[in-house]
């Protein structure tokens, strides 16, 4: 029996909850996020046609991370220091571990929050928690997303910037025909 090709690519990136882990699929006019808790799976579609933009704000959770292993590994050989022998040894092999994550943590580069956004809702994207890997794959679903929409010229995108700077009171800035006479029945 012949294989059928997978329509699916895995973007990269695993998000992880409490009891979940979140995965991002790339299909030929969608993408598809996969939410698993290991007893169920849920499926959430984000077409193309349909995305307006993703929203990537930097976040201090990296941060607040380096700051627990550190302290961790720092108390871990301060207690290696003050017991010495076997014991020491022991406190420090802890304090490696807790070094070792925190290199694993800078190396990963800076944290962030990415949303998706559409016409109806707004959708957080765990999977894309570093800020490197965020970027990366919004590049490469940009021209996916502009062959689904069409290309917004540089002048509307100045425009939109600046009526975003201004506030929502912008957008209903425009004039409004009032009348005196109350609307017929």
């Amino acid at each position: 029996m012949a294989k059928l090709p997978n329509p699916y690519r895995r973007l990269p990136g695993t998000g992880s909850g409490m009891f979940e882990t979140v995965r991002l699929y790339q299909a030929a006019d969608h993408l598809l996020q996969v939410s698993s808790s290991g007893y169920t799976e849920t499926y959430r579609r984000f077409y193309f046609r349909d995305i307006q933009g993703f929203i990537v704000n930097e976040s201090v959770k990296g941060r607040n991370w380096n700051g627990v292993w550190g302290i961790l590994g720092a108390i871990c050989a301060i207690a290696a220091i003050q017991v010495g022998g076997a014991a020491g040894i022991v406190w420090w092999g802890i304090a490696g571990i807790f070094l070792l994550l925190l290199i694993i943590n800078i190396a990963g580069g800076p944290t962030c929050v990415c949303q998706i956004r559409t016409a109806v809702q707004t959708r957080p994207l765990p999977s894309l928690g570093r800020l490197r890997r965020a970027v990366k794959t919004i590049a490469q679903l940009r021209p996916h997303i502009e062959a689904a929409q069409g290309a917004l010229p540089a002048e509307e995108i100045t425009r939109r910037i600046d009526d975003a700077r201004r506030g929502p009171a912008s957008v209903f800035a425009s004039p409004v025909s009032v009348s005196a006479d109350p609307p017929a029945a």
